[in-house]
């Protein structure tokens, strides 16, 4: 019986190695949660305070606002002071 070493990892192209440099355009960033990722938001106190207080009145949690406020600006569009952003088909 003869010894054999474990077969070596591949190669990755230099395709692949670039696309996954950290300032690369590919990487997702934020942490993998179930489905989800999860991100750093910053935000404003006094917005934060109406975010919780949205929240309570709901009876959802602070992330469940801010994901639905997100999903529909996104699905539905946005309008600020009389301008009307609708999405676009990509």
């Amino acid at each position: 019986m003869t010894i054999t070493k474990k077969p070596s990892k591949v190669a990755r192209t230099a395709a692949e190695f670039i696309a996954g440099a950290p300032d690369s355009e590919n990487v997702r960033r934020g942490v993998l949660k179930g489905k989800k990722r999860q991100i750093t938001l910053t935000i404003m106190p006094e917005l934060l305070e109406k975010v919780d207080a949205l929240a309570r009145k709901l009876g959802q949690s602070r992330a469940a606002v801010i994901n639905m406020a997100v999903y529909r600006i996104v699905e539905h569009g946005l309008s600020i002071e009389g301008l009307d952003r609708r999405p676009t088909a990509d």
